[in-house]
Order: structure tokens, then C-alpha cells, then sequence
């Protein structure tokens, strides 16, 4: 009896054809004796913002006693997964091959599931390099935040809410004033009477003066009034590449 194998067709948009896939996946587990025993295929971005409903049903079946194929066959490793991460993208065939499914691809069968015991080489020379290649796509990703601060700092790039960088002003032109006047009039206050009169922070108000005379480098004056030069991750994004 032929072995089961599920296929796994993927485009990235309604105007591709699925059909060229198919007929070159079924052709290919003919020549290998396996039987087709489903077909999962859809058409959307495998960049993980749109949920892949065939991708998860398939996974999902992967780890059913039940299922009718011992093994999965795509077109490609990119139409599997556009993972920006190659480890996640190996991990999600690990993930199979621990439900007891082998994973192949046509066009790259050098990441194939080893057969019967008989190891893959080129599977575990990949594997041996995952944490060089994780080390070096944190450092990318790092760099690319970078570049990208640079870039909303200089004003040559926008954050995602249009918004400055950092946390929002509090400290207007009229309240700097207040509490210069609080602080450095005749009957000087402290920081945390300060504090109570302007309805801010103590800290915040420690900083206005040295802000106004150019001292606190994460302070920033604007017309608005102040803010610190700090920015959440979600406002950054990646530098363009």
C-alpha cells in the first residue's frame, strides 16, 4: 500500500495559480510511490499577518492519530514559510517531525526529514549552524532599530502614529515657566511642592530647569514643550532595507 502524503500549496495573492504546484507535487510523490491523501492549499502572505487557515489545519492534523499521511510535501521552503527568522522557519519542521510526519520539498531536498534512521547531512549541517545563524539575525534586527532611531530622530522618517518619538509632552512652555517661578522666586519651594502645584511629577520638574539651560541631553525642548528621547520598540519598526 502506497505511503500518505499530504500536500501544501501556497501563492501569495488571489491572481496566482495553485494549479502549476499541484500538478508538479502529485507528479513528484508518483514517482516516489506515495499516495495523495489531501490537499491543503490557499492563497495568502505567509509573512504571519494574515492567519493561514490551511497552514494550521494542517498542523494541526499533523498531530492527530488518526491522520492518513506520514508525510508532508511542498514547493518550496518559502512557500512553507516567509518567516523573517530561519530558525523559526526549521523549528516549524521539527515541529512536525516530533508528531512523527516527514517533511519534504520539492525544490530543496536537502532540508528533507531523514529516512528510516539514515541522517540528512545537509539537515544537520543546518541545524549545527542555527545558533550562528540566530546570533546573527539578532544582531540585524538590532542594527536595524538602530538605523531606524537614527532616521526618526533626523526627521528623514515617520513613526508608525505619526507622533514624535518618546513619551508624549507634558510639560508646557507656560508650565516650564510656573515652575522656574516656584522654584527660583522669593519663596522658593521644593520639588515635591512644586510637584503638587503643577500636577507633575517631582522628577519631571527636577529636569525643567536644566532642560531650559541645555544640560539634560534626554530632555528635549520644542514649541510644544518637553519630552524625553525615548521610544516604546512598537514605534521604531525596522529601518527600510
Amino acid at each position: 500500500m502506497a505511503e500518505g502524503v499530504a500536500l501544501y500549496l501556497r501563492v501569495s495573492t488571489e491572481e496566482q495559480d495553485l494549479a502549476g504546484q499541484e500538478h508538479e507535487l502529485r507528479a513528484y510523490a508518483e514517482r516516489r510511490g506515495w499516495s495523495v491523501a489531501c490537499v491543503y492549499a490557499e492563497k495568502t502572505s505567509a509573512s504571519g499577518r494574515v492567519a493561514r487557515v490551511e497552514h494550521e489545519a494542517l498542523l494541526l492534523e499533523a498531530q492527530s492519530s488518526g491522520r492518513k499521511w506520514r508525510r508532508v510535501l511542498v514547493w518550496s521552503i518559502d512557500r512553507w514559510s516567509r518567516e523573517p527568522s530561519f530558525v523559526k522557519t526549521v523549528g516549524s519542521i521539527e515541529q512536525l517531525e516530533a508528531a512523527g510526519v516527514r517533511f519534504h520539498s520539492f525544490r530543496e531536498p536537502q532540508l528533507d526529514s531523514g529516512e528510516d534512521g539514515v541522517p540528512n547531512l545537509g539537515r544537520d549541517i543546518l541545524r549545527g549552524i542555527l545558533p550562528t545563524i540566530a546570533n546573527f539575525e539578532a544582531m540585524r534586527r538590532s542594527d536595524r532599530t538602530r538605523v531606524a532611531m537614527q532616521e526618526l530622530r533626523s526627521g528623514r522618517r515617520r513613526t508608525k502614529s505619526g507622533r514624535p518619538i518618546g513619551r508624549p509632552r507634558k510639560v508646557t512652555p507656560e508650565l516650564a515657566r510656573k515652575v522656574l517661578e516656584l522654584r527660583e522666586g522669593p519663596e522658593r519651594k521644593t520639588w515635591a511642592e512644586i510637584a503638587r502645584i503643577v500636577h507633575l511629577p517631582a522628577g519631571t520638574c527636577r529636569k525643567v530647569p536644566r532642560a531650559l539651560r541645555g544640560q539634560t541631553p534626554s530632555v528635549e525642548k520644542g514649541q510644544g514643550g518637553f519630552r524625553t528621547l525615548s521610544a516604546a520598540p512598537e514605534e521604531v519598526g525596522t529601518a527600510p532595507r
